[in-house]
């Protein structure tokens, strides 16, 4: 019993030691982290979504079990649910929302997230057509664009050096 106690007080300064060296990684799995992105680009196709306007929602997922639930949903269910999902998990996620009309380019920068921690970040876009219209950007990224075309989308981290 007198063992035990022991080892239940020296339980904090292990994994305080542990953190210091990055084995926590290890033993406990990622962490929380801002996104990396200095920029996110969304940009709709002349053609995006059969030629009308796509709600696009940029969400940072701050909830290991939300995440889960989310990376499961279609986005037509996110955008039906949404406001839901928001009441009953209102530290969960942080969403940004946007539409955008075929042609639109809108570029933003990382004043709007800097502050920001989450396990992941997902875009879900509500096109008119039946898919699953979700993906997930990596969040140690430095810029994504997102590319809304006639029938879904890409996201996709430019390479250096390529035209944009």
């Amino acid at each position: 019993m007198r063992r035990r106690g022991v080892l239940l007080l020296c339980l904090p300064w292990t994994l305080a030691a542990l953190a210091g060296c990055g084995a926590t990684r290890a033993l406990f799995g990622p962490s929380m982290a801002a996104p990396g992105w200095k920029s996110l680009t969304l940009r709709a196709a002349d053609d995006a979504n059969s030629n009308s306007a796509v709600a696009v929602d940029v969400v940072l997922v701050k909830d290991q079990a939300v995440l889960d639930a989310l990376l499961a949903m279609p986005a037509a269910k996110w955008f039906a649910t949404r406001a839901e999902l928001q009441r009953t998990f209102p530290e969960a996620l942080t969403v940004y929302p946007y539409e955008l009309v075929p042609g639109q380019t809108i570029k933003l920068n990382d004043k709007k997230w800097s502050d920001q921690k989450a396990w992941a970040a997902l875009v879900f876009a509500g096109y008119a057509n039946a898919g699953e219209h979700r993906a997930r950007l990596l969040l140690n990224a430095s810029v994504y664009v997102v590319q809304l075309n006639a029938q879904g989308f890409v996201a996709n981290e430019p390479k250096a050096g390529a035209a944009q």
